[in-house]
């Protein structure tokens, strides 16, 4: 009995027991924090003190509340991206509410030290675990830029932007740190203002590199590109984003009178033509089955004569080897021109940002000369032409609400011949007709054999 008597006893003493000193000697620090110029509330500030893992984001009415925070004099710190930081001293004491209130000044700020995540936040470069490179466009100015691939090109360390062909108007691939795969893309996600876009090229299936769509965007109406490349961007953007994420910031208006920009630029393309031997022929083809049955008819071999005799002045007999040099006459000087202009301006209700580009590449390769009726050939010139614009448009009607307004438009017309990687290629029928010369290795038979065998 005695025993638990004693036990009892201990519950009840316990039970009774005042609550312990630090438990009560606590307060409560609320406030609002507000633009010092406009007195507009400010959201999403980070307002905490110092030393004490203490702190809260405002919320829509810039209002924030800060429980048990210790009693005493404590640093209280606001700090939102674009303002100066504020802070003040406050002296808390137990068990009362204490109201401090800040107004924070606008500050420029650069824009290398601020990136934008997957969750729609500006965030500084030091507070993020991965890494981002921030490329500004304004450092490009008097860079020799045609289109965003060559805007992105060697620009930053991991990033390569590989060309597809080299004929004219064909897009690049992009690849952030090399490739990851060899089945599946090892393109990087790409978003604009925002938004995902499809960054896949055009394909047009005829053995040629294809255009990429990244390239209607205008050059001279973007204002900065973050390239993230680590993979622990998946953790924000998808398992997709173990390729990479860029992230291209348009133009945007600014308050004040029009501003007016114009650019031109123009460019021309010429392709060494004595790499590539004349090209030799004959007119007939071997027998195809053991007793010749099938062999070139006459009036197949006229046909021929009359179209060789008509484009080039020579009518060589059946199986006499003929040589015609119409490589040079294949080429021709390319020439490039490139239009854009802008304007930007607006009020502190209203801003507008809107350009425009007009792009035209008749490139080297002139083939349509040589080849003018032959069905059996994609004898296309290799031209392409892109017209676009974009426009951003922000609308302020009060402090609380901001109305953004973002388009763009691009129409392009694109003509390649078929390049080495078809076998209907113009320059692949050239390689594949050539002729050898005979050697004392020859076998007697291969007299209209190609490099093919």
């Amino acid at each position: 009995m005695l025993r638990g008597g004693l036990v009892l006893a201990l519950v009840a003493m316990f039970g009774w027991a005042p609550a312990p000193a630090a438990a009560q000697a606590t307060g409560t620090l609320v406030g609002t924090v507000r633009d010092a110029a406009t007195q507009r509330p400010l959201e999403a500030v980070q307002v905490y003190i110092g030393g004490t893992g203490i702190g809260a984001l405002t919320n829509a009415a810039g209002r924030f509340l800060l429980l048990n925070v210790p009693a005493g004099e404590h640093t209280l710190v606001a700090e939102l991206v674009g303002y100066r930081s504020g802070s003040q001293t406050v002296t808390v004491a137990a068990g009362q509410s204490v109201v401090a209130d800040f107004a924070l000044e606008q500050t420029a700020i650069t824009l290398d030290q601020i990136v934008v995540t997957g969750a729609g936040v500006a965030t500084e470069k030091r507070k993020l675990g991965n890494t981002i490179a921030t490329l500004d466009a304004a450092t490009l100015d008097n860079a020799p830029i045609s289109d965003f691939s060559q805007m992105i090109a060697g620009r930053e360390p991991g990033v390569v932007s590989l060309p597809s062909s080299g004929y004219t108007g064909e897009g690049a691939r992009i690849r952030i740190r090399g490739s990851s795969s060899l089945s599946q893309l090892n393109e990087p996600i790409v978003y604009v203002d925002g938004i995902r876009v499809n960054r896949a090229a055009v394909d047009a299936n005829n053995g040629q590199g294809n255009p990429s769509r990244l390239d209607d965007i205008d050059p001279n109406s973007i204002e900065r590109v973050e390239i993230l490349k680590g993979a622990a961007a998946a953790t924000l953007y998808g398992t997709e984003a173990s390729n990479g994420v860029i992230q291209i910031f348009t133009k945007r208006g600014r308050s004040g009178a029009p501003r007016f920009s114009v650019q031109g630029d123009w460019t021309g393309i010429s392709v060494p033509t004595n790499r590539i031997d004349p090209v030799a022929d004959y007119i007939g083809k071997d027998c195809e089955n053991v007793d010749c049955s099938d062999p070139t008819d006459a009036a197949t071999i006229a046909e021929i004569q009359g179209r060789m005799q008509s484009r080039f002045g020579v009518t060589p007999q059946p199986f006499e080897a003929f040589q015609q040099d119409i490589i040079p006459e294949s080429f021709s000087t390319g020439f490039g021109q490139t239009y854009s202009a802008s304007v930007t301006g607006g009020s502190d209700a209203f801003q507008y940002f809107v350009s425009g580009r007009y792009q035209s590449e008749d490139g080297p390769y002139d083939l349509q000369k040589n080849f003018p009726d032959d069905p059996n050939l994609d004898a296309e010139n290799d031209t392409n032409r892109r017209a676009g614009f974009t426009s951003n448009f922000t609308v302020i009607p009060n402090q609380k609400v901001r109305i953004g307004i973002s388009t763009l438009y691009s129409d392009m017309e694109h003509h390649t011949p078929d390049n080495g990687n078809n076998i209907y290629g113009a320059f692949s029928s050239m390689l594949m007709t050539q002729l050898r010369r005979a050697t004392e290795q020859g076998d007697p038979g291969t007299f209209g054999s190609n490099y093919y065998g």
